[in-house]
Formats: C-alpha cells, structure tokens, sequence
C-alpha cells in the first residue's frame, strides 16, 4: 500500500476527453460526487455525438498510421511502459479511485491498481506468445495442403465499462485490444471518470502514438454511449455492465454487425454441501457476498446450505458479517459507501 495518502489529483479541474493525441474540454460538463461524503470531486467534459466521431475517426486514422506499421514487439514494448508508468504513479491512482468509488485503501491499492498495471503486461506477453499456426493436411488429389492461420486487428473497438471496478476493467479491455493491433475508444461510467483520465495522461506519457487510445465521458442512452456503440465506423464493442444494457448494445450493433464481447450481470448462488470444509465455506461465502460491498458480478446473491449444516452456517455467517467494520477508506474499514445514493436507495 502507498506509504502516504495521496491527494486527489483532479481536484478544482475539469477532466477532459482524449481525443487523437489532444485532451478536449469544450460544451457540456457534469459534476463527479464522492460517495463517501458528497463532495465534488471535479467537473468532467461530455463528448456530444460530434466530440464521440472525432474520437473514433482518430483511432480510424492512428490505424492507417505509424500504429498499423509497428511489429507486435515493438506495440507490446509500449504497453509494458503504460504499466511501468501506471506503477510510478501508483499513489495518484489509488486516490483517483478511492475518490470515484469509496472503496478501501485496501482494496483500491492491493488489487484495483495493481491488476491494472498486471493486465498491460499480461496481455503484452500473450500477444508475443500467439503467433500465426499452421499445419498440413492430406486432400484428395494427394498432393496436400498447407492450412494456415494469420491474426490481424478488428480495427476501432470501442470499450464501455461500469463503475463498480472502473481501472481493473478499464485495462482489462483496453491492454488485449491494444496488444493485438486495434485502436481504442473508451467510454468509463460517468460515475468514475478519474482513473481512466489518469490512464489517458499515462498513455501519451508511454508514447502511444495519437488516436490509438481514445477517452470519451458521458452518459449512456441518449448521450455518449449510444453515439459511440452506434457509431458506422466502430468495429467491434466491448463491455461490462448490466444486462438489459447489452441487449440494447446488441440491438444497435446488429446493423452494422459488430464483434460483441459482455460481461453482463450475474445472478449468482453459492452452495454448501454439509461435507465441505466448515471454516473456508464460511470464509469463502463472506468473500462472495460482501466483497466491494457486493457490487460485483461474480457476487453471491443467495446461498443454499444442505440441512444438517445450516443452522450452524447461518450463525457464523452472521456472526461474521455483523463483525464487518463500516467506514471510510482510510480508517481500516472493511466495507465503504455504495457508489451513490441512487444505489444505497434501490
């Protein structure tokens, strides 16, 4: 964990798009609120439908560009410095994401930021591993065949991910597209901007040449969004969010039939057998149930526990959970706010 708190970085600002190497300010702004007491954190730019072009004939563009001409080494060797760069910054992004999501100090600095810089350089070693395949065959004329497989890019992937973990899914999309030779256009949820403009600063700073990596702010239906997965020019859409969302991506990408990748929400059960191990079933339950305040969703909303146990199991689980401290990201708390009072009222 950092040695020292450190201050949020965007504080009396206005958060920018990235647009084809240039960050943008202009038209519209919306206020991002802290979920742990209400505060502004800062204002943030909304890309209108004509910002959401700009954005995707820029990545259109770095596509024709020096981007496209780059060996797979050399797109890997840029990725691997965003996460060196990610790491050198490390206390700033932690703030940034403290500040968008409540979550704990804990959390934010020992997986959140942690697998984001991970996933750049994960996904580096995986583009530099996969390489073409080929093998033989035997055909009917008797003189074979030589079968052989060559990966090329998508092209403009726009990518839309919750606020729930913004920073760990925002580079679990971006790093394998951008390894694998796309450009990128990323949408972060309205409701945790900071990290992703964290990001953008963090990629111009690696050299990422211009509109390879896009950032857009804004809302959904209506607004940034819906430009964005509408859009003729976007090749394939990838995202993470609830499932009445994807579908209406899936509707609007149906026309122009784009490549889909979802994580959609989940509606998960966790199971306990009377034989299982007592202890690491109760550890294990509480993990899946109350981790990032439940707002996950690989998160167990109902547990079904065989008989002859569960009386027990009921009152350690509840004895744990009421054990749970409540607080604030720096005070060693194990749960913080839910990311807004829209949330907390549902």
């Amino acid at each position: 964990m950092p040695s020292e708190v450190h201050p949020y970085p965007f504080t009396g600002r206005q958060l920018p798009c990235l647009v084809g190497g240039e960050f943008v300010r202009q038209g519209r702004a919306f206020e991002n609120i802290n979920p742990v007491n209400g505060a502004v954190n800062c204002t943030v730019t909304e890309a209108d439908a004509a910002l959401v072009d700009r954005a995707v004939q820029a990545a259109r563009a770095a596509l024709r560009g020096p981007w496209a001409r780059l060996s797979t080494p050399e797109r890997c060797a840029l990725l691997r410095k965003v996460a060196e760069r990610i790491e050198q910054r490390f206390a700033e992004f932690v703030s940034a994401e403290i500040a968008d999501t409540g979550k704990t100090l804990q959390q934010a600095s020992s997986l959140d930021i942690p697998r984001g810089a991970a996933n750049f350089r994960a996904y580096a070693d995986f583009a530099l591993a996969r390489g073409s395949e080929c093998f033989e065959m035997g055909t009917p004329d008797g003189r074979g065949a030589l079968n052989y497989s060559v990966h090329k890019p998508l092209g403009v992937v726009a990518v839309i991910v919750p606020w729930n973990l913004p920073f760990l899914l925002m580079t679990w999309k971006v790093a394998p597209a951008l390894a694998c030779g796309n450009a990128v256009v990323a949408k972060p949820s309205e409701e945790t901007p900071s990290s992703a403009a964290l990001l953008a600063e963090v990629m111009q700073e690696a050299g990422v040449p211009p509109g390879v990596f896009n950032l857009v702010h804004g809302f959904g239906p209506g607004s940034t969004g819906e430009a964005l997965v509408r859009h003729p020019d976007v090749n394939a859409v990838a995202f993470t969010g609830e499932s009445a969302t994807g579908a209406a991506i899936m509707r609007s990408a149906a026309d122009s039939v784009k490549a889909l990748s979802f994580e959609l929400g989940g509606k998960n059960a966790a199971v306990v057998f009377a034989d299982a191990d007592f202890d690491a079933a109760v550890s294990g339950t509480m993990r899946s149930v109350f981790s990032n305040c439940g707002q996950v969703c690989l998160c167990s909303e109902r547990v079904y526990v065989e008989r002859p146990i569960f009386e027990r199991f009921v009152e350690a689980l509840t004895a744990r959970a009421r054990a749970l401290k409540i607080g604030g990201p720096y005070e060693g708390a194990d749960l913080g706010p839910l990311i807004s009072r829209a949330h907390r009222e549902k």
